[in-house]
């Protein structure tokens, strides 16, 4: 396509405050506070002392060995890292600052990634060259589906949605300078994220396939320089922490094709979004918008299907998706006519149609804890209840001798107990065959591992 402007998609004439009709502007308003009811859960249940998922006290225990001097990756059949390390680094570094528990300073920053990737949206979609009232409902949009549909990484201790916010945001600096040599700055930032964590590759595809089309030469250099800074943040791991950083992150995992398509059921909350954001950017896949769409989506996708089909891969693998869906949604909310089906109805009415449209699918569904959470007193007290059993579930593990592994391990953690026993990589070590179920056995018997049957009160994850 040439080193030269690519030029932006021809929208309809965007609605202007004094032109948006009342019953648009009541849409716009139910579909934010939505997001703010919903996003309202996470915030209150991240001071709570109590597990929302096992991937919190598994990246607690490793910030705690990093802040004790241990090692961060080691070879031992029923402790292993299979995460990248700057965001032990990160949590450390202003949990040391603020004093805080590394576990609610990890809370905390996932918080402001959900909301810094809801800018981020906003700023994709402006840089695509819709308005701004449509770049506010992708943003929007975004922070009422992640709060409403996946509350349980939000708020959660664990680096995957903050890699996320920092990707979108190196996202908006490529589209901004995708004609200029600024846009390989970019690349490098994403490659940093890669090591914040790993999984995260539709926007980074994305974006040196999107730079390669506005210029092929910047888009190889980007690539060159993106896969030289990978290399580069390998050979640094290696140095650091030896052939075990390599032995973690390589572990064992069991693959089934079957399961990746099977996930994408759990599409049908986007699904809504997801069929407009496509449809439209079918209609406008000769603008740069409808094409930049189109190949996002379809990356995201792929990578979704493909990193479902592992063991252990949750909702998360298809987290850019919704990015992706974000984007499209806002820069369809300004050209809805471009679809010949909402063509006779009008660009006010087609946007009425399309916001109700959002909120029922936000609405249909029998997860209440956001309701709750701001009409039960009952509820919350609960809560508070479940916080003072944790307490006491934490002193009568901390008064058992020995070495222990609780099912919820945040039990464990704040009753002092040394991290033990992971449940997952052992799993696969023996799904994968490397470890027999007796292996496990002899092993658990020599280290004098005792397991202990907490109260489930003590998680919250069945409350998202």
């Amino acid at each position: 396509m040439g080193d030269r402007q690519r030029g932006r998609m021809h929208l309809s004439k965007p609605l202007r405050g004094a032109e948006i009709p009342p019953e648009l502007l009541v849409a716009l308003v139910v579909l934010a506070a939505l997001a703010l009811i919903y996003f309202a859960w996470p915030v209150y249940r991240a001071f709570l002392p109590l597990q929302i998922d096992s991937n919190e006290p598994w990246n607690a225990y490793h910030a705690d060995a990093l802040h004790a001097g241990q090692a961060l990756y080691v070879f031992d059949d029923f402790i292993s890292n299979n995460y990248p390390p700057l965001s032990f680094y990160l949590v450390n570094a202003l949990s040391a600052a603020t004093g805080t528990d590394v576990l609610y300073v990890g809370r905390l920053l996932s918080l402001a990634a959900t909301a810094a990737t809801a800018l981020a949206v906003w700023g994709c979609v402006r840089q695509l060259g819709a308005s701004r009232l449509a770049a506010a409902v992708g943003g929007i949009w975004w922070l009422a589906t992640m709060a409403r549909w996946y509350s349980g990484w939000i708020g959660m201790d664990d680096p995957h949605v903050v890699a996320l916010a920092v990707m979108a945001g190196a996202l908006v600096y490529a589209l901004r300078y995708a004609n200029d040599d600024r846009a390989v700055l970019a690349v490098v930032l994403m490659a940093v994220a890669g090591f914040y964590k790993h999984t995260l590759v539709a926007i980074p595809i994305t974006t040196l396939l999107w730079l390669t089309l506005c210029n092929r030469r910047r888009g190889l250099c980007a690539t060159f320089i993106g896969l030289t800074a990978m290399v580069v943040g390998l050979g640094v791991c290696g140095l650091s922490f030896g052939a075990a950083f390599f032995h973690d992150m390589l572990l064992p995992r069991h693959y089934d094709l079957i399961r990746g398509l099977a996930g994408i059921g759990r599409m049908q909350f986007i699904a809504p979004a997801l069929v407009i954001a496509v449809g439209w950017a079918t209609y406008r896949r000769h603008s740069d918008a409808g094409r930049f769409v189109l190949l996002f989506a379809a990356i995201a996708f792929v990578s979704s299907v493909g990193q479902s089909s592992a063991d252990g891969v949750a909702d998360n693998a298809g987290f850019e998706l919704i990015v992706a869906t974000a984007v499209g949604i806002g820069c369809a909310f300004d050209d809805l006519a471009a679809i010949p089906a909402l063509r006779q109805w009008g660009i006010k009415r087609s946007q009425i149609v399309l916001l109700a449209i959002l909120i029922a699918r936000l609405l249909i569904s029998s997860r209440i804890a956001p309701y709750l959470l701001l009409s039960s007193p009952d509820f919350r007290a609960d809560l508070n209840q479940r916080s003072l059993i944790m307490k006491a579930e934490s002193a009568r593990i901390a008064a058992i001798p020995g070495r222990v592994a609780c099912n919820v391990a945040l039990v464990c953690r704040f009753a002092g107990k040394q991290f033990v026993f992971d449940p997952f990589p052992v799993y696969e070590d023996v799904v994968t065959g490397r470890l027999s179920e007796q292996d496990v056995l002899d092993q658990l018997r020599q280290q004098k591992i005792r397991f202990e049957v907490v109260d489930g009160r003590t998680s919250i994850s069945k409350l998202q």
